[in-house]
């Protein structure tokens, strides 16, 4: 005859850090790593650790939002600048094609602007890119454009050059909360 005693059922918990569900038996969460059977003082220290992580990524998301707002700003710039260059242009053929260009780019920037809420590093490198890139065509064909409005280009890159770098500091901290 066969041993036929109950087996105790596990009783389900949550953790502490992050709310999942464990079990009496884990020592750790299998979600956020939390020490379930740990110490108190493991247990705090996990959690202010934590705690200081969530405060970095919220840091840089708000980098990431700056990033986000300048790709904004580049397309109203662009989109103003069309509009201006086509109401002073007497050249019919310039001043409609300068306005479609620009409408167009203006159109680029903003959906990257709103991009950046979904996948902010590669909406920030390609907004980048593309900056960089008619920066350098408007310097082929002028080359006072270099530093006409140079403050404005020096900001525009500063805010870009932060924004990927938080970003990418976001993605690594997303992965070290399991967020």
């Amino acid at each position: 005859m066969e041993d036929v005693t109950p087996i105790p059922a596990q009783q389900t918990l949550f953790c502490d850090a992050c709310s999942a569900n464990t079990t009496t038996d884990d020592a750790f969460c299998t979600t956020c790593g939390y020490p379930l059977q740990g110490t108190e003082q493991e247990q705090r220290h996990f959690l202010s650790v934590r705690e200081a992580k969530v405060i970095d990524l919220d840091d840089a998301n708000k980098k990431i939002r700056r990033a986000s707002v300048a790709l904004y700003i580049i397309a109203g710039t662009t989109v103003v600048f069309g509009f201006a260059t086509y109401a002073i242009s007497k050249d019919p053929d310039t001043k409609n094609s300068v306005l479609i260009t620009n409408l167009i780019l203006g159109a680029i920037y903003a959906g990257l602007g709103f991009w950046c809420n979904k996948k902010p590093l590669a909406a920030i490198i390609s907004g980048s890119a593309l900056y960089g890139l008619i920066l350098i065509l408007n310097a082929i064909v002028n080359p006072l454009t270099i530093v006409s409005g140079l403050i404005f280009k020096i900001v525009i890159i500063g805010f870009f050059v932060r924004g990927i770098k938080s970003a990418i500091e976001a993605e690594k901290l997303k992965k070290e909360l399991n967020a």
